[in-house]
């Protein structure tokens, strides 16, 4: 459903400001150091390797110090607000792919001790990180079992999450319920997990189905109450399958006005996706799927 997925990516210039280069002094072990005193959250060794240790005691360690030096009483000095940016991308998935199975959540959980929102989490370090791994496996840098491994631990994290995420949610009153999967065949759907999550967070009932068969999706359409289904599609080859599936799957639901929207990686290659399946709408990113979902339906829900 979603893998239009963008990060925040940084200009140099303003990069810059905020870790305080310019006004480096030298240390005595010849090395060019921020001024004492000065929070950075990018670590002076940009090397492509750098691990989770080095996170912590350059960025995160002078974060907390700066948050509670002040004595009780007294006014705390402001913490900038955290940026997340692409060498914390490129270090969670080189953590993902080569670290041992809690180094991914370790990571985030230092961020979010540090001052990153979850929200922040969500949309500008775990889903280009997703993609970042993608790229690779396009690229033969990783291999697919490399790139699996990977994704699997990226999602352990986005479950680990996920429960923290849906309290910040201030959704309430009448719930929509919402049928989410990937076109069958699909090999990885970290998307679609990313994407429920977000409309669970907005007060939807979310029935999750990352790899299911046309089959499995009829059979929940016509048993159950779906406001809304979602797909997220890969390939330009499965277009013509998923505008014939969705036809049918628009015939065999309860909901006979079920409103259907498009997603995914082509989504953002193909402007006119949702015309060429037959759907009501596309989206590219998760926040844009809710508003458009919530603006669509509008009415309450049926009440099952």
């Amino acid at each position: 459903m979603v893998a239009g997925w963008t990060t925040n990516r940084l200009a140099n210039d303003q990069h810059k400001r905020l870790i305080g280069q310019g006004d480096s002094y030298q240390a005595d072990d010849g090395m060019a150091r921020p001024p004492p005193g000065v929070p950075h959250l990018v670590s002076v060794n940009e090397a492509a390797d750098l691990q989770l240790s080095r996170i912590v005691e350059l960025e995160i360690i002078p974060r907390l110090m700066l948050m509670h030096s002040a004595a009780p009483g007294q006014m705390r000095a402001p913490v900038q607000a955290f940026l997340i940016t692409p060498l914390h991308v490129e270090t969670l998935g080189k953590l993902a792919v080569e670290g041992d199975a809690d180094s991914c959540s370790r990571f985030v959980r230092a961020l979010l001790d540090a001052g990153a929102a979850l929200d922040q989490v969500f949309l500008e370090l775990l889903a280009p990180c997703a993609q970042g791994l993608g790229a690779k496996w396009d690229d033969d840098v990783y291999d697919f079992s490399q790139v699996t491994m990977g994704l699997w631990r990226l999602q352990q994290v986005l479950f680990e999450q996920g429960s923290r995420f849906k309290l910040c949610s201030g959704g309430k009153g009448p719930r929509h319920r919402a049928l989410l999967a990937a076109v069958p065949g699909t090999q990885h759907t970290f998307g679609v997990a990313m994407v429920a999550e977000f409309f669970a967070r907005a007060g939807w009932d979310v029935l999750c189905e990352p790899k299911p068969s046309w089959q499995d999706m009829r059979a929940a359409l016509s048993s159950e109450w779906f406001d809304m289904l979602g797909l997220s599609i890969s390939t330009p080859q499965s277009i013509p399958q998923v505008a014939s599936a969705i036809l049918s799957l628009r015939q065999a639901s309860v909901n006979p006005r079920i409103f259907v929207m498009v997603g995914g990686p082509l989504a953002a290659l193909l402007p006119d996706l949702s015309a060429l399946c037959g759907a009501d709408a596309m989206a590219i990113e998760a926040n844009a799927a809710i508003e458009a979902a919530n603006l669509w339906i509008g009415a309450p829900c049926k009440q099952a």
